[in-house]
């Protein structure tokens, strides 16, 4: 892990010392050229080429490299200074000098391609000053060297000074340059012969001008504006050092100008020709660049702008071609009525919604309304006529009405308008939008239907059975969503058993309702009739095939008995039942799985499981744990944790469920049924239940498992249940007549002995001779007391009889 660092500083090291070498040789061989050309003893030259490639090499390659820098400016100065102190100071300066400048570049945001007018700016600025360290340094040490005298110092300054300044302006730029020599497509040889032809003219013309007397050296601006214009800055700044180097070797050999004169003088007009040149070269370079650069953006703008109304015409003409498709997808349309020309513009679309080719005739106001059934255009006409009365603008009340297509269909439409006004008051237009909502109100219509049946093909309440908790719940789909098919049924069965069912039709809307109410109806019919869960499973199977139904259905049947508390189920593709114990895990019922009704023709399986007091068993359909993006797997898997909470109250267990379970909008229907054996035993019970016959059975279950859970021995258990039958069965026949009416039974057991309180709240008829009928003679032959209580409120029956094995001996014994 720590290799790789040290190789990656290594390989820089590496790097860097081979970028100084390159600089330093760079620069040996530039100042060994330059010095060919010194004016004043061997040190000083009117264009001194170092500086521009040290200021390069600091811009490019960073600041590490200067010690290439000071080294080979070192050994430059070590042959012609006297003392090698004297070329450590010049080579100091000649170090500094450019590494100011190039700081003074960077501080200005210089780019290299010199292409902006501050770029050149910046480049002059910083020759200028940054060479004020070297010329000021080098000036020095030569007089305190005494290579010059104190009166030559000037003229050796401004030497020193403007060729290191030249060597950045004239070379730097040509350095430069030669990144701008990137190939990016084929060679262009027709600006290839034009260089060529440029730098020849250049150099004859140069040569010419330096070498005569007279003086023509303007004749060369010409020139250097053509390589500007044409090249910018690759033309212009190594035409610069081209021009430069001629007329600095003119100057060095005495031709023309520079032939008479004094040693400033011959520099003041080098010096000045050179910055000329420069000056002029990438500064006419820069403006050139910067106009190109203006147009190719301004040509770049104008595209792109032309791109983008190109692109937004495009987006328009689709978006009015989608708006047109999408008011015929959604059959709504779009008109405007000029009011003072009674001019109506109908959209294509309302052409259609109103039973006609689009555009096929001119539409007014009256046209418009023609088709309006009678009972609806007074209506309009009286929104239109209290609008235009108003004299403001406004938003007219949504009408709903009926037409008449051609074709002698109604159609019910949904209009919406707006009144534009002058600021007079006077109405101008009126503009509005007409929805044909046909099929909407179709399918409210079904919509009202299809819930109506369901609602009323579920139980309006469970019956209250003895010794069995029951609570339901039913959350219909949203608004919006179709009615479902889910429903559930508890049934009574003749036995005294109780049948509990759960299913879910596949699909929505008034036709699963109606398959929903077919099959509730025949299970509760096979119900009665079939003993086995499976069969009625069967039955309901067979009948689906016989009756054609299309749709398939899933659903749990079960029966449970009260006085085994065992449940016996068959599961016809439904989510499987939750058995939650009363301590413990819950889990679900996976036994007595068959295909849904309607699959195919089936042999219905069924299971049998212990359903222990105080356990309960919840059923429901899937809209309560299906959920998008969400598996069927992980809702049941929830449900079984949510399911640990089931507390004493099923009413409030399944309000639970459903506030964690059902959203706001809800896509499904949900059906939630909970029911519970209730522990009978160690308490005081009341029942109350309907006072009809079939109330008799499944009472006299919940009587039979108290009475064992109490330790009713078989005897005593026996005759204390025949006399409770008997007393309920007076309440049921006696009291109500046709009338219907419920009747109470108190249990309860103190000190060994069991009391039994049968209430009713009806008026029996007149009582049977002295000693009372039959049935008042065998609940008193069977329990220890029984007294007969009669007033306005209903009759009274209060029966003792006391159990145990030391009772039953006795009572042998009395018989």
């Amino acid at each position: 892990m720590q290799r790789a660092p040290a190789a990656a500083a290594k390989r820089n090291l590496l790097t860097l010392a081979l970028k100084t070498v390159l600089v330093g040789g760079a620069y040996y061989l530039a100042a060994r050229l330059g010095l060919r050309v010194a004016l004043i003893e061997r040190n000083v030259t009117p264009l001194w080429p170092p500086t521009g490639i040290a200021v390069v090499a600091f811009l490019l390659l960073g600041r590490g490299v200067w010690p290439g820098v000071s080294l080979a400016a070192f050994l430059v100065n070590l042959p012609i200074t006297p003392h090698p102190l004297a070329a450590a100071a010049t080579a100091a300066g000649n170090t500094l000098a450019p590494f100011a400048a190039a700081e003074l570049l960077r501080a200005a945001d210089f780019r290299k391609e010199i292409d902006r007018l501050r770029d050149a700016a910046a480049i002059v600025a910083a020759a200028l000053l940054g060479m004020l360290i070297s010329a000021t340094i080098g000036t020095w040490t030569l007089q305190l060297s005494d290579v010059i005298s104190a009166d030559r110092f000037a003229s050796a300054w401004a030497v020193w000074w403007t060729g290191d300044a030249m060597g950045v302006l004239v070379v730097a730029p040509f350095l430069l340059s030669l990144f701008l020599f990137r190939r990016k497509h084929g060679v262009a040889w027709g600006r290839v012969a034009e260089a060529v032809v440029l730098f020849a003219a250049l150099a004859v013309v140069s040569v010419v001008v330096l070498r005569s007397h007279h003086s023509l050296l303007f004749l060369i601006l010409p020139l250097m504006g053509w390589a500007a214009w044409r090249f910018q800055q690759r033309g212009a700044a190594p035409a610069a050092l081209l021009v430069a180097s001629i007329a600095t070797w003119a100057a060095d050999h005495g031709w023309g100008p520079f032939a008479q004169g004094t040693l400033f003088g011959k520099m003041l007009t080098l010096q000045a020709f050179n910055a000329t040149v420069a000056f002029t070269s990438f500064v006419f370079a820069a403006l050139v660049a910067e106009r190109a650069r203006a147009r190719e953006a301004l040509l770049r703008s104008a595209h792109q702008l032309e791109e983008r109304v190109r692109q937004r015409t495009g987006q328009l003409r689709q978006r009015e071609r989608q708006l047109a498709e999408a008011q015929q997808v959604a059959r709504f349309g779009s008109w405007e009525w000029v009011i003072q020309e009674n001019r109506v513009s109908w959209s294509d679309e309302m052409y259609r919604i109103y039973g006609h080719r689009p555009q096929a005739f001119p539409v007014t106001f009256e046209k418009a309304i023609e088709q309006v059934v009678p009972e609806d255009v007074e209506r309009i006409q009286r929104n239109v006529t209290a609008a235009l009365a108003s004299g403001r603008d406004q938003t007219l009340p949504s009408n709903e009405y009926r037409i008449i297509r051609p074709d002698g269909a109604e159609s019910v439409l949904l209009g919406k308008a707006r009144l534009i006004v002058a600021q007079d008051g006077r109405p101008l237009r009126m503009v509005g939008t007409v929805q044909d909502v046909t099929e909407e109100k179709q399918a409210e219509r079904e919509h009202r239907i299809a819930e109506t049946l369901q609602r009323s093909l579920l139980p309006e309440h469970l019956p209250e059975i003895p010794g069995v908790g029951l609570a339901a719940r039913y959350v219909p789909a949203t608004k919006d969503v179709e009615v479902g098919g889910d429903w559930y049924d508890v049934i009574l069965l003749p036995n005294g058993t109780l049948g509990v069912a759960i299913g879910d039709v596949a699909g929505h809307g008034l036709r699963a309702a109606s398959t929903m109410g077919q099959l509730r109806m025949a299970l509760r019919a096979y119900a009665i009739e079939e003993v086995s869960p499976a069969t009625v499973i069967e039955r309901l199977a067979r009948l689906s095939r016989v009756l054609g139904v299309a749709e398939m259905a899933t659903l749990v049947y079960l029966v449970f008995d009260p006085d085994s508390c065992a449940v016996t189920f068959s599961n016809a593709g439904h989510p499987p039942p939750l058995f939650i114990p009363r301590d413990g895990e819950p889990s679900y019922l996976e036994e007595g799985l068959t295909p849904p009704v309607g699959a195919s023709v089936i042999e219905a399986a069924e299971g049998t499981v212990p359903l222990p007091p105080g356990s309960t068993l919840l059923l429901f359909t899937d809209g309560l744990i299906e959920r998008r993006g969400t598996s069927l797997r992980d809702g049941m898997a929830r449900l079984q944790r949510e399911a640990r909470s089931a507390g004493p109250d099923l009413e409030g267990f399944c309000d639970s469920l459903l506030s964690s379970f059902v959203e706001h909008e809800v896509a499904d229907d949900v059906a939630i049924l909970a029911f519970r054996p209730l522990p009978l035993a160690g308490r005081a019970l009341h029942f109350r239940v309907p006072a009809e016959p079939r109330s008799l059975a499944p009472l006299r279950h919940s009587l039979r498992r108290w009475l064992r859970e109490i330790g009713a021995g078989p005897e005593e258990g026996y005759e204390i249940l025949v006399a409770c039958g008997e007393a309920c069965a007076n309440a049921i026949q006696h009291p109500y007549g046709a009338r219907s009416g419920s009747i109470d039974v108190d249990l309860d057991v103190q000190g060994g002995a069991v009391d039994i309180t049968v209430r009713d709240g009806g008026n029996w008829r007149s009582r049977s001779p002295a000693g009372g009928g039959h049935g008042l003679q065998l609940m008193r032959g069977m329990m220890d007391s029984v007294d007969v209580q009669t007033g306005p409120e209903g009759t009274v029956v209060r029966m003792r009889r006391r159990i145990g094995i030391e009772v039953a001996g006795e009572r042998a014994r009395t018989r």
